[in-house]
């Protein structure tokens, strides 16, 4: 048979079995691997990648790792941070989201919801990633607690209503207290804009102490 003859001896073009490179892991291995992955899943899969070496008894790369995680299932996906809540504080948000499921777009129109938020500008934490399973964003196991209101970064304070928002607000250095609250948020930003929304306008703050200081409900 000459150089330029092209012999076609199969019609399908599918891999054979057992054919190409043999994988470097095996079943168990993988089994391990996703186990590590869902018990801590901050870890990278550079992370990872030692501990299955040590595991199998043989080095895996990050490659590796990456491909087995994602043929389990597993993604990198950002996770979703919430504040710590007590018991109480779960059942109370439960109880008000359950009387207020109904309202109307009409009625949520005439809310201000305020809030606070911590930002810390040198911590890259907002770049962490997690292993988790598609459509799972918001299983408890995926949700990262983290506390705002404590440790240095920008206070930042601001509000919104449905087709509206007021200025930010970043706090300078220091606690804040009920008196700050009032003379800092109360006076000069929340209460220009309730006033301008209608007469029957709600303001929506939440339960830190100096929100609900005698001295802030004196004010309200």
């Amino acid at each position: 048979m000459g150089c330029g003859t092209i012999t076609k001896r199969d019609k399908n073009a599918s891999r054979r079995r057992g054919s190409g490179r043999r994988r470097i892991t095996t079943t168990a291995d993988d089994r391990y691997l996703l186990q590590c992955a869902r018990r801590w899943r901050t870890l990278t899969a550079r992370q990872l990648a030692p501990q299955l070496s040590a595991a199998a008894g043989r080095p895996i790369s990050r490659q590796t790792v990456s491909r087995r995680l994602h043929e389990g299932g597993l993604f990198a996906r950002r996770p979703v941070v919430c504040v710590p809540l007590s018991p109480a504080q779960v059942r109370a948000r439960l109880h008000w989201a359950r009387e207020h499921h109904s309202s109307t777009p009409e009625q949520w129109g005439h809310v201000l919801f305020t809030d606070k938020s911590r930002f810390n500008i040198p911590n890259d934490s907002g770049r962490a990633m997690i292993w988790r399973e598609p459509e799972t964003r918001y299983r408890a196991s995926n949700i990262i607690e983290r506390d705002y209101y404590r440790g240095g970064g920008i206070l930042v304070w601001a509000g919104i209503a449905t087709n509206s928002r007021t200025d930010l607000y970043v706090f300078a250095e220091g606690s804040i207290t009920a008196v700050r609250y009032r003379d800092e948020i109360l006076h000069p930003l929340v209460r220009p804009f309730i006033a301008a929304m209608c007469t029957d306008a709600m303001f929506m703050d939440d339960n830190a102490r100096p929100h609900r200081a005698r001295l802030v409900r004196s004010y309200l």
